[in-house]
């Protein structure tokens, strides 16, 4: 009688707990698209919303009407700091951002329906002025310290996920950006609006691995600004080149790995995508590794090159449309052009409205890290083969091929590859 009261017991006790440790099973899955790449403990806030009284932000001499949302929401990533992850909800509103926003590992920022971010340009704080970016992918504590992170080993599992129509505006401020990336790994952009941007980037992409942006737009550059400047960079830390200026590098040109670019828009810019600068240690090349574009749609640009190659290896451009490239003064832009790439895969690009399609040159950086040896391509008979796929549309020169010229600054006798006449 005892042993079968004491099952009853313990059947009851199993049946209790069970429930629990299914809860805590559900609450501890991994971030995904499914579920928006939730991690945490889950906050809405609104652009009326206010710092978390822990922070004593309200308090400070520095805040007021337009630094709130800057405080507000820093606020919540120190937070999340302390508690190892956490996931922000940004409710429809206008939320205006002075100064960085530090986001550290395992958070992720959800912007709802209507979001749109403004660069703030003025705090009138005369103590902190406005920054030049809006997110850097560095943990606060970490903000005021020098040679913090080398390789891929800073923050990671960030994600900022845009649902419906969500925009980031730089407001033509120049030299500002939107997201900073050094050292991160797992990094997702997806589904935002950039625009407006002036001298800079509206992503700078450095020593970070397994990022993707996508369904994003950009859009507009300042008219007269520097146009070389591309929508999303990849670059490396380096001093000599001076493309990555945060303290908190250990300035190892690290390159980016594994970065997939896919589903996006670019109108009305200078350049979409690429790198313009190069590292290399000693006799050694840094190539940045694992770079899909793809299914991309690139028009109205006004320079040369919208996809600018430089040190890519292991890496594949496809689907990607090109067209209306409009350089002042110049007659001979190109759709790609490519420096320094190995084994890169272009294949089943639409270009349309350049002077030719696609070139690859020898090259050597200018300026800031010209001391490093010329940079080649390197292609295999399978890049040849991909390189008949790509498809040319009104080309002002007439040249429905791809120029292939394989000594540093001549470009005579180059090798030719036919693509198709669209």
């Amino acid at each position: 009688m005892q042993q079968k009261i004491g099952r009853k017991i313990l059947l009851a006790a199993l049946l209790l707990v069970l429930p629990l440790a299914v809860g805590k099973a559900a609450n501890a899955a991994a971030p995904t698209p499914e579920n928006d790449y939730k991690q945490g403990k889950v906050y809405k806030i609104s652009p009326k919303t206010k710092p978390l009284k822990a922070s004593k932000y309200k308090k400070s001499s520095l805040y007021n009407a337009k630094t709130r949302n800057y405080f507000t929401i820093r606020s919540y990533m120190e937070k999340f700091q302390k508690a190892g992850k956490g996931t922000l909800v940004l409710k429809k509103g206008t939320y205006t951002i002075t100064n960085t926003i530090l986001v550290p590992s395992n958070v992720t920022i959800i912007f709802e329906d209507g979001v749109k971010i403004i660069k703030g340009k003025k705090t009138n704080k005369k103590r902190m002025p406005a920054s030049i970016t809006v997110f850097q992918l560095l943990r606060p504590s970490k903000a005021k310290k020098s040679r913090v992170y080398g390789r891929y080993q800073g923050e990671k599992n960030i994600h900022f996920v845009g649902k419906g129509n969500v925009s980031l505006n730089l407001k033509y401020m120049k030299y500002a950006i939107g997201i900073v990336m050094g050292h991160n790994s797992n990094v997702t952009v997806d589904n935002i609006s950039f625009s407006n941007m002036n001298g800079a980037h509206f992503i700078e992409m450095d020593a970070s691995q397994n990022v993707r942006v996508s369904n994003c737009s950009f859009k507009n550059v300042k008219k007269g600004s520097d146009m070389v400047k591309e929508a999303i960079n990849l670059d490396t830390p380096d001093k000599t080149t001076q493309g990555f200026n945060n303290a908190w590098s250990k300035m190892d040109k690290t390159p980016n790995r594994n970065v997939t670019i896919e589903n996006c828009r670019f109108l009305n810019l200078g350049r979409a995508i690429g790198t313009h600068k190069y590292s290399a240690k000693g006799k050694q090349q840094m190539y940045h590794t694992g770079v899909i574009i793809r299914n991309n749609q690139i028009s109205n640009m006004k320079w040369d090159s919208p996809l600018r190659i430089i040190n890519w290896k292991d890496s594949i451009v496809e689907n990607n449309t090109i067209q209306a490239i409009k350089q002042p003064g110049k007659d001979d832009t190109r759709g790609i052009l490519v420096s320094g790439a190995v084994n890169v895969a272009i294949r089943n690009n639409e270009i349309s409205g350049a002077g030719r399609a696609i070139q690859y040159i020898a090259w050597k950086n200018s300026g800031p890290g010209s001391q490093y040896p010329v940079t080649y391509n390197s292609l295999t008979q399978s890049n040849r083969d991909d390189l008949a796929t790509n498809i040319g549309r009104d080309l002002s020169l007439g040249e429905y091929y791809v120029r292939i010229c394989p000594v540093y600054n001549v470009f005579t006798n180059a090798e030719t590859i036919d693509i198709v006449r669209g």
